[in-house]
């Protein structure tokens, strides 16, 4: 199910057109596991151990983190995607789209995902029990608890806090949206409930 729905990302993540730089023709300079294209992609996922494979997701990092600093109105671009997110959404373009660079994916993947973006610095928390955890921006914890407000789910405040009332309306959430019911607003479960 939670490769269903960050492929789901990919779909609208990258239905956006590329931004222009560089020239008046919008080329630029790029390097190294940009300039590859998706089928090399594809064939080094093969072996996710592999230097290529770690060489074109690591392009993929920094090029998103880079984004961060040169997106108006950007804190963090991708506040709740982690590296297997991020696989997920390529993949799910490559597999129709050999040809494409993987530069191109990017940069359709940073217009794709200016809507669910932090605008301003926010601080992290830790979340989770002793069997899942993860580590999440305060702001998106509020984004969470105003969504599960309006489905009914939670009543408490929109505060931030990883609460146990929190935790019992994500796994309800969770539950009711076929995901594996941790408590934890893992990737699968934020893209589930805060996608527009």
């Amino acid at each position: 199910m939670t490769k269903r729905i960050l492929a789901a990302v990919a779909a609208s993540a990258l239905a956006a057109t590329p931004a222009q730089a560089g020239s008046a023709e919008g080329q630029f300079a790029v390097e190294g596991a940009g300039r590859l294209d998706c089928s090399r992609f594809t064939a080094a996922r093969n072996d996710k151990s592999s230097a290529e494979y770690q060489r074109i997701i690591g392009f993929v990092e920094g090029y998103l983190s880079a984004a961060n600093r040169y997106e108006t109105n950007t804190f963090d671009l991708t506040p709740w995607h982690n590296a297997a997110a991020l696989d997920i959404i390529l993949n799910s373009h490559c597999k129709e789209n050999a040809g494409d660079t993987l530069v191109s994916v990017v940069q359709r993947m940073v217009t794709g995902l200016r809507p669910v973006r932090i605008a301003q610095f926010s601080p992290m928390v830790e979340v989770g029990d002793d069997k899942h955890q993860t580590v999440i921006y305060e702001s998106i914890l509020r984004r969470a608890q105003a969504a599960l407000k309006l489905k009914n789910l939670y009543s408490g405040d929109e505060d931030g806090r990883f609460s146990p009332e929190l935790r019992a309306a994500l796994i309800s959430f969770q539950r009711q949206s076929s995901l594996d019911p941790t408590g934890v607003p893992d990737p699968a479960t934020l893209w589930t409930l805060l996608n527009p």
